[in-house]
């Protein structure tokens, strides 16, 4: 969702968990390493691309009342289920993911996370085994998870009728269209919320709104957030993630991962 990155040596969409099975074999096999890739959102790739095979699930994704598979959009589960007047997710309106990659990276902001709605976990092992796991199996904790290298297939969600879940999804959405840039090329949240702190605030009282580094720029709306305004490089948005942390009072990790 940043825009920015090169190329893969392979690019595998598999139709079935049995196709991400025997590219896990034809992998190991041929000893390259394997990449999960989601919706793209949390994640920055280098600009000389990435070594090995991206693997994408884009063709699973089904749901089956609230077994949905890896695939499915996460954001469009959302709006669904709060449509539906089923409660647990309407809390996470407005997060760009697949449902695969909310899971691994425990999704959330301050209303809410993905773990509380999740009940078990479907993860194929590198060895293309399936496993179901529970929620406690899991292992959920802020942005992530003790999967490792499994792979999420799809997932179970424990969620129950209520009352006013439209209107709690409508008012989520409407705070992040205020307080976030949506629709601009960014990847979220570029760093996680340190101890007793918010990374967005402090960025801000640093007085880096605005920063920028080639096409790369502080988002004016969320300090949390870089845009790309268009043409930006992964080599602007890393230095100026450096220039950030350099200048912050606390160390700041980033949230987004980088391949």
């Amino acid at each position: 969702t940043m825009k920015v990155g090169g190329p893969a040596d392979f690019f595998v969409e598999p139709r079935s968990p049995e196709d991400l099975a025997a590219t896990f074999r034809a992998a190991r096999e041929c000893d390259v390493p394997v990449r999960i890739l989601g919706s793209g959102a949390n994640l920055l790739i280098r600009d000389e691309g990435v070594r090995g095979a991206v693997v994408r699930l884009t063709h699973l994704k089904r749901r089956e009342g609230l077994h949905v598979d890896a695939g499915y959009n996460f954001a469009r589960l959302v709006h669904e289920t709060a449509a539906e007047g089923l409660c647990g997710l309407e809390c996470l309106a407005g997060i760009p993911a697949q449902v695969g990659g909310a899971i691994r990276m425990n999704a959330g902001g301050r209303h809410g996370e993905t773990a509380a709605a999740v009940k078990y976990v479907d993860v194929m092992t590198p060895d293309g085994e399936l496993r179901r796991l529970s929620r406690e199996e899991v292992g959920f904790r802020y942005r992530g998870t003790a999967l490792g290298d499994a792979v999420v297939v799809a997932a179970g969600f424990d969620l129950r009728p209520g009352e006013g879940i439209r209107e709690r999804y409508e008012e989520v959405l409407t705070q992040k269209k205020y307080s976030q840039p949506l629709g601009t090329h960014n990847a979220g949240c570029m760093f996680k919320n340190p101890p007793g702190g918010h990374a967005g605030r402090i960025i801000d009282q640093c007085g880096l709104k605005g920063m920028r580094v080639g096409n790369a720029h502080v988002s004016e709306r969320h300090a949390n957030f870089i845009e790309n305004d268009g043409g930006a490089t992964a080599a602007d948005i890393l230095l100026l993630v450096e220039q950030i942390q350099s200048r912050a009072p606390v160390p700041l990790e980033l949230e987004v991962l980088v391949w």
